[in-house]
Protein backbone atom coordinates (compact mmCIF):
# COMPACT_ATOMS: atom_id res chain seq x y z
CA UNK A 1 0.00 0.00 0.00
CA UNK A 2 0.95 3.54 -0.79
CA UNK A 3 0.49 6.48 1.51
CA UNK A 4 1.49 9.95 -0.08
CA UNK A 5 2.23 13.30 2.13
CA UNK A 6 1.46 15.54 -0.03
CA UNK A 7 2.70 19.67 0.51
CA UNK A 8 3.54 21.28 3.20
CA UNK A 9 2.36 21.51 7.07
CA UNK A 10 -0.02 24.84 7.63
CA UNK A 11 -2.62 25.43 9.30
CA UNK A 12 -3.92 27.44 6.34
CA UNK A 13 -5.39 26.10 3.37
CA UNK A 14 -3.71 25.70 0.40
CA UNK A 15 -5.92 26.82 -3.07
CA UNK A 16 -3.80 25.20 -5.35
CA UNK A 17 -3.95 22.06 -3.74
CA UNK A 18 -8.06 22.47 -3.76
CA UNK A 19 -8.17 23.26 -7.34
CA UNK A 20 -6.45 19.99 -7.58
CA UNK A 21 -8.86 17.83 -5.74
CA UNK A 22 -11.87 19.48 -6.93
CA UNK A 23 -10.41 18.41 -10.32
CA UNK A 24 -9.81 22.05 -11.42
CA UNK A 25 -6.15 21.06 -12.45
CA UNK A 26 -3.72 18.11 -13.37
CA UNK A 27 -2.21 16.41 -10.15
CA UNK A 28 -0.91 12.81 -11.09
CA UNK A 29 -0.16 12.07 -7.43
CA UNK A 30 -3.69 11.84 -7.01
CA UNK A 31 -3.66 9.08 -9.21
CA UNK A 32 -1.74 6.89 -7.49
CA UNK A 33 -3.63 7.06 -4.16
CA UNK A 34 -6.62 6.42 -5.72
CA UNK A 35 -5.22 3.40 -7.47
CA UNK A 36 -3.10 2.59 -4.73
CA UNK A 37 -3.82 3.78 -1.50
CA UNK A 38 -4.02 7.11 0.42
CA UNK A 39 -3.19 10.83 0.23
CA UNK A 40 -2.82 12.87 3.12
CA UNK A 41 -3.42 16.89 3.38
CA UNK A 42 -1.59 18.76 5.95
CA UNK A 43 -3.72 22.06 5.71
CA UNK A 44 -7.06 22.37 6.13
CA UNK A 45 -8.74 21.53 2.49
CA UNK A 46 -12.46 20.11 1.39
CA UNK A 47 -11.99 16.55 0.48
CA UNK A 48 -14.44 13.88 -0.55
CA UNK A 49 -13.34 10.79 -1.03
CA UNK A 50 -12.16 7.64 1.50
CA UNK A 51 -8.59 7.81 0.37
CA UNK A 52 -7.70 10.95 0.75
CA UNK A 53 -7.36 12.50 4.29
CA UNK A 54 -6.99 15.99 6.18
CA UNK A 55 -4.53 15.30 8.96
CA UNK A 56 -3.02 18.71 10.39
CA UNK A 57 -0.81 17.38 13.13
CA UNK A 58 2.55 15.72 12.19
CA UNK A 59 1.67 13.78 15.42
CA UNK A 60 -1.21 12.25 14.01
CA UNK A 61 -0.14 11.56 10.97
CA UNK A 62 2.84 9.61 12.12
CA UNK A 63 -0.08 7.44 14.26
CA UNK A 64 -2.04 6.92 11.03
CA UNK A 65 1.39 5.95 8.95
CA UNK A 66 2.15 3.22 11.83
CA UNK A 67 -1.16 1.66 11.31
CA UNK A 68 0.33 0.07 8.06
CA UNK A 69 4.00 -0.27 9.12
CA UNK A 70 4.39 -2.23 5.24
CA UNK A 71 3.14 1.07 3.31
CA UNK A 72 5.73 2.72 1.50
CA UNK A 73 5.18 6.76 2.19
CA UNK A 74 5.87 9.07 -0.67
CA UNK A 75 6.69 12.39 0.22
CA UNK A 76 5.71 14.96 -2.90
CA UNK A 77 7.04 18.30 -2.35
CA UNK A 78 10.04 19.99 -0.83
CA UNK A 79 9.41 20.51 3.01
CA UNK A 80 12.06 20.44 5.55
CA UNK A 81 9.32 20.80 8.66
CA UNK A 82 8.10 17.34 7.19
CA UNK A 83 11.15 15.59 6.61
CA UNK A 84 12.35 16.83 10.67
CA UNK A 85 8.90 16.42 11.80
CA UNK A 86 7.59 13.10 10.01
CA UNK A 87 9.77 11.34 8.14
CA UNK A 88 12.71 11.21 9.96
CA UNK A 89 10.29 9.58 12.42
CA UNK A 90 8.95 6.62 10.71
CA UNK A 91 10.72 3.14 9.97
CA UNK A 92 8.55 2.73 6.48
CA UNK A 93 10.14 2.43 3.27
CA UNK A 94 10.00 6.02 1.83
CA UNK A 95 10.09 7.66 -1.38
CA UNK A 96 10.49 11.04 -2.39
CA UNK A 97 9.97 13.29 -5.25
CA UNK A 98 9.29 17.14 -5.99
CA UNK A 99 8.76 18.54 -9.60
CA UNK A 100 11.33 21.23 -8.73
CA UNK A 101 14.48 21.01 -10.22
CA UNK A 102 16.59 22.44 -7.06
CA UNK A 103 14.74 20.11 -4.51
CA UNK A 104 15.80 16.61 -6.29
CA UNK A 105 16.84 14.44 -3.04
CA UNK A 106 15.92 14.41 0.77
CA UNK A 107 18.31 12.05 2.98
CA UNK A 108 15.38 10.58 5.32
CA UNK A 109 14.46 8.57 2.51
CA UNK A 110 15.35 5.51 1.18
CA UNK A 111 14.99 6.76 -2.67
CA UNK A 112 14.79 9.87 -4.14
CA UNK A 113 12.82 10.03 -7.30
CA UNK A 114 14.17 11.66 -10.39
CA UNK A 115 13.17 12.09 -14.08
CA UNK A 116 16.21 12.17 -16.24
CA UNK A 117 19.92 10.94 -16.11
CA UNK A 118 21.62 14.12 -15.54
CA UNK A 119 19.78 14.32 -11.74
CA UNK A 120 20.88 10.55 -10.67
CA UNK A 121 23.11 11.24 -7.58
CA UNK A 122 23.24 10.36 -3.95
CA UNK A 123 20.14 8.36 -3.25
CA UNK A 124 18.05 9.38 -6.27
CA UNK A 125 16.81 6.50 -8.91
CA UNK A 126 15.24 7.25 -12.31
CA UNK A 127 11.77 6.49 -12.65
CA UNK A 128 9.10 7.65 -14.83
CA UNK A 129 5.57 9.24 -13.83
CA UNK A 130 2.62 7.53 -15.39
CA UNK A 131 -1.19 7.77 -16.01
CA UNK A 132 -4.24 5.85 -15.86
CA UNK A 133 -5.48 4.46 -19.07
CA UNK A 134 -9.03 3.99 -17.70
CA UNK A 135 -9.42 7.96 -17.04
CA UNK A 136 -7.32 9.04 -20.17
CA UNK A 137 -8.71 7.92 -22.88
CA UNK A 138 -8.61 8.29 -26.84
CA UNK A 139 -11.32 9.07 -29.04
CA UNK A 140 -11.61 8.50 -33.00
CA UNK A 141 -13.16 12.18 -33.30
CA UNK A 142 -10.20 14.22 -34.59
CA UNK A 143 -11.19 18.19 -34.33
CA UNK A 144 -8.50 19.53 -34.10
CA UNK A 145 -4.66 19.31 -36.06
CA UNK A 146 -2.43 20.12 -32.80
CA UNK A 147 -2.81 20.76 -29.26
CA UNK A 148 -0.77 23.09 -27.55
CA UNK A 149 -0.82 23.09 -23.53
CA UNK A 150 0.08 25.62 -21.51
CA UNK A 151 -0.80 28.26 -18.92
CA UNK A 152 2.24 30.19 -18.57
CA UNK A 153 2.93 31.28 -21.91
CA UNK A 154 6.27 30.01 -22.78
CA UNK A 155 7.18 31.67 -25.76
CA UNK A 156 7.81 28.32 -27.85
CA UNK A 157 3.68 27.70 -28.16
CA UNK A 158 3.34 31.72 -29.93
CA UNK A 159 6.68 30.60 -31.90
CA UNK A 160 5.10 27.45 -32.92
CA UNK A 161 1.93 28.91 -34.71
CA UNK A 162 4.19 32.26 -35.98
CA UNK A 163 5.85 30.02 -37.55
CA UNK A 164 3.26 27.58 -39.14
CA UNK A 165 1.86 30.80 -40.56
CA UNK A 166 4.92 31.80 -42.24
CA UNK A 167 5.69 28.18 -43.51
CA UNK A 168 2.37 26.50 -43.75
CA UNK A 169 -0.50 27.84 -46.57
CA UNK A 170 -2.94 24.97 -46.27
CA UNK A 171 -5.01 25.87 -42.89
CA UNK A 172 -4.51 23.75 -39.85
CA UNK A 173 -6.71 23.51 -36.73
CA UNK A 174 -5.16 24.45 -33.69
CA UNK A 175 -6.48 24.62 -30.22
CA UNK A 176 -4.04 25.82 -26.77
CA UNK A 177 -5.28 24.80 -23.79
CA UNK A 178 -4.94 28.09 -21.63
CA UNK A 179 -3.69 29.91 -24.34
CA UNK A 180 -6.39 32.77 -23.76
CA UNK A 181 -4.34 35.13 -22.03
CA UNK A 182 -1.34 35.06 -24.57
CA UNK A 183 -3.34 35.55 -27.70
CA UNK A 184 -1.68 38.78 -28.34
CA UNK A 185 1.60 37.12 -28.80
CA UNK A 186 0.30 35.23 -31.49
CA UNK A 187 0.84 37.07 -35.43
CA UNK A 188 -2.33 37.70 -37.58
CA UNK A 189 -2.67 33.71 -39.16
CA UNK A 190 -4.45 31.80 -41.74
CA UNK A 191 -4.74 29.22 -39.34
CA UNK A 192 -7.33 28.90 -36.81
CA UNK A 193 -6.78 28.88 -33.54
CA UNK A 194 -9.11 28.40 -30.54
CA UNK A 195 -8.38 29.43 -26.97
CA UNK A 196 -8.86 28.38 -24.00
CA UNK A 197 -8.92 29.81 -20.51
CA UNK A 198 -6.71 27.40 -17.51
CA UNK A 199 -9.52 24.56 -17.54
CA UNK A 200 -10.27 21.55 -15.14
CA UNK A 201 -8.78 18.34 -15.10
CA UNK A 202 -11.86 16.86 -17.02
CA UNK A 203 -12.03 19.07 -19.17
CA UNK A 204 -8.35 18.85 -20.55
CA UNK A 205 -9.13 15.21 -20.66
CA UNK A 206 -11.81 15.81 -22.74
CA UNK A 207 -10.01 18.15 -25.21
CA UNK A 208 -6.83 16.43 -25.70
CA UNK A 209 -8.20 13.34 -27.83
CA UNK A 210 -9.71 15.47 -30.26
CA UNK A 211 -6.04 16.24 -31.33
CA UNK A 212 -3.51 14.68 -33.91
CA UNK A 213 -0.96 15.65 -32.69
CA UNK A 214 0.67 17.51 -29.29
CA UNK A 215 3.52 20.21 -29.39
CA UNK A 216 5.13 20.70 -25.89
CA UNK A 217 8.20 22.43 -26.59
CA UNK A 218 8.84 23.83 -23.59
CA UNK A 219 12.30 25.06 -22.55
CA UNK A 220 11.77 25.28 -18.70
CA UNK A 221 13.70 22.83 -17.21
CA UNK A 222 13.57 23.55 -13.70
CA UNK A 223 10.32 21.64 -13.45
CA UNK A 224 11.09 18.77 -14.66
CA UNK A 225 9.33 16.31 -16.99
CA UNK A 226 5.86 17.66 -17.44
CA UNK A 227 3.08 15.54 -16.58
CA UNK A 228 1.05 16.66 -19.77
CA UNK A 229 3.62 14.19 -22.06
CA UNK A 230 2.25 11.68 -20.31
CA UNK A 231 -1.84 12.44 -20.83
CA UNK A 232 -1.39 13.41 -23.97
CA UNK A 233 -0.08 10.42 -25.54
CA UNK A 234 -1.75 7.90 -23.13
CA UNK A 235 -4.44 9.46 -24.71
CA UNK A 236 -3.48 8.50 -28.84
CA UNK A 237 -1.95 11.85 -29.19
CA UNK A 238 1.84 11.47 -30.98
CA UNK A 239 4.10 14.92 -29.51
CA UNK A 240 6.53 16.92 -30.46
CA UNK A 241 9.23 17.66 -27.56
CA UNK A 242 12.43 19.57 -27.24
CA UNK A 243 15.27 17.40 -27.72
CA UNK A 244 16.71 20.20 -25.19
CA UNK A 245 14.49 19.47 -22.17
CA UNK A 246 14.32 17.06 -19.67
CA UNK A 247 14.50 13.75 -21.28
CA UNK A 248 14.37 10.32 -20.04
CA UNK A 249 14.40 6.99 -22.22
CA UNK A 250 11.33 5.72 -20.78
CA UNK A 251 9.08 8.49 -21.81
CA UNK A 252 10.62 8.47 -25.73
CA UNK A 253 9.68 5.60 -28.05
CA UNK A 254 9.60 6.19 -31.87
CA UNK A 255 5.08 5.73 -31.69
CA UNK A 256 4.38 7.86 -29.50
CA UNK A 257 6.70 11.49 -30.09
CA UNK A 258 9.46 12.92 -32.01
CA UNK A 259 11.97 14.87 -30.71
CA UNK A 260 13.04 17.88 -31.88
CA UNK A 261 15.06 21.48 -32.32
CA UNK A 262 13.82 24.17 -33.01
CA UNK A 263 15.15 24.81 -36.25
CA UNK A 264 12.75 21.08 -37.61
CA UNK A 265 9.73 22.18 -35.21
CA UNK A 266 7.61 23.05 -38.14
CA UNK A 267 8.72 19.80 -40.41
CA UNK A 268 8.80 17.03 -37.57
CA UNK A 269 5.12 18.49 -37.05
CA UNK A 270 4.12 18.21 -40.09
CA UNK A 271 5.29 14.92 -40.15
CA UNK A 272 3.98 13.44 -37.46
CA UNK A 273 0.74 15.13 -38.76
CA UNK A 274 1.24 13.00 -42.03
CA UNK A 275 2.63 9.50 -39.88
CA UNK A 276 1.38 9.54 -36.58
CA UNK A 277 -0.46 6.70 -35.43
CA UNK A 278 -2.95 7.32 -32.40
CA UNK A 279 -3.25 3.33 -32.06
CA UNK A 280 0.00 2.62 -31.92
CA UNK A 281 0.92 6.20 -29.89
CA UNK A 282 -1.33 4.95 -27.08
CA UNK A 283 -0.03 1.45 -26.72
CA UNK A 284 2.99 2.33 -26.19
CA UNK A 285 2.41 4.59 -23.71
CA UNK A 286 0.39 1.93 -21.64
CA UNK A 287 3.11 -0.63 -22.01
CA UNK A 288 5.22 1.94 -20.89
CA UNK A 289 4.36 4.35 -18.37
CA UNK A 290 0.57 3.25 -17.44
CA UNK A 291 0.31 4.19 -13.57
CA UNK A 292 0.64 -0.05 -13.00
CA UNK A 293 3.56 0.22 -15.04
CA UNK A 294 5.09 3.24 -12.65
CA UNK A 295 4.20 1.90 -9.42
CA UNK A 296 5.71 -1.37 -10.26
CA UNK A 297 8.89 0.78 -10.85
CA UNK A 298 8.88 2.60 -7.53
CA UNK A 299 8.48 -0.90 -6.00
CA UNK A 300 11.48 -1.90 -8.14
CA UNK A 301 13.61 1.08 -6.93
CA UNK A 302 13.13 0.23 -2.96
CA UNK A 303 14.60 -3.54 -3.52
Amino acid sequence: MLIILYGDISNKSNWKQQRMIDGGSTCGYREYARNFGHIIYMCPQTIKHDWEHVILKPKNVIKFINKFPDAIVWSVKHSPKKDNEILSKIKNKKVYYSCNAKNCYNQFVDVSLVDTPKRVKKNAKIFFKGKSSEYWLPSDKKEYDYILIGTRGDKNEAYFINKLTTLIKDKRKIIWVGGKKFKKRVKPTHHEITYTGFIGQDEVRDIIPKAKVGILFTELKVEGFPQSFLELTISGVPTIYNENAPVNKFYFHKDNCILSNKKSLIKNAEKLLKNGNSEKCRKTAIEHYSIQKSYDRILKCLK
